[in-house]
């Protein structure tokens, strides 16, 4: 292996540990947030009139989204493609673009509800009546229209590009530590994606949510770890 290609590897495990890191500090922050209740980030009366402090930490948490479930992911899912394109072929095509919907989708989202918090609970504080009312529909709806419709279009791709590329790591050697932990992310993320259809499985969707969040930064520091182990001819496509 070649020093251009040791400084890829390094860059993408320490993109995937960076990235856990960060994406067990968006969850810290919005259970600061919410206390647990997800559904509280749907309610613009009661977003809008948090303490500037407690929505200073709910716009952390949107920051910290961005650099841990979604941007390492380009570094991540380019690393793999590059490494598994011969093996995968046209798969391994369309789950490179797949991941890159996903981190599109996500970081949509994210950004949407990081730049509108304050604005609108500005306008709610200083408006009359009326003011707060379309300020606390406009919170609502970007909201909704974040978690439950940019959000919840991530399913089916990241199923997807998980079912590929776990078969790609599989061929490649890679143990069960590893395998496992993404074949659960991928499936509860298609799950996620079915059941946000309907409004009766509105609690098996937040306990599929809850995996997600708990589980996937989990694999990427596991995977940055493991990856910074491997000996230094170590490739990808390759048995060690």
């Amino acid at each position: 292996m070649n020093t251009r290609s040791i400084e890829v590897v390094r860059l993408t495990a320490w993109a995937a540990i960076v990235g856990g890191i960060f994406a067990y500090l968006n969850v810290a922050f919005m259970l600061m947030v919410t206390q647990g209740d997800m559904r509280m980030t749907f309610d613009g009366a009661a977003m809008l009139s948090l303490p500037a402090e407690t929505r200073e930490l709910f716009r952390y948490s949107m920051f910290a989204d961005v650099l841990g479930f979604y941007l390492p992911m380009v570094v991540i899912g380019g690393y793999f493609w590059a490494s598994f394109r011969e093996q995968a072929g046209p798969l391994g095509d369309m789950a490179v673009l797949a991941i890159l919907l996903y981190v599109m989708l996500g970081v949509t989202g994210a950004s949407l509800q990081l730049a509108t918090l304050h604005p609108l609970a500005d306008l709610h504080a200083a408006g009359d009546a009326a003011a707060r009312a379309a300020a606390e529909a406009a919170w609502s709806s970007i909201a909704i229209g974040s978690q439950k419709g940019l959000w919840w279009c991530e399913g089916p791709v990241v199923l997807f590009w998980g079912l590929v590329v776990g078969k790609q790591l599989k061929a490649a050697g890679w143990g069960k530590s590893i395998l496992w932990p993404l074949t659960l992310v991928g499936w509860c993320f298609g799950l996620f994606f079915v059941t946000g259809f309907f409004a009766q499985l509105d609690e098996v969707n937040r306990a599929l949510l809850v995996v997600v969040v708990l589980v996937f930064p989990l694999w990427l520091i596991m995977f940055g770890t493991q990856l910074l182990s491997r000996r230094p001819g170590f490739v990808a496509s390759a048995r060690p």
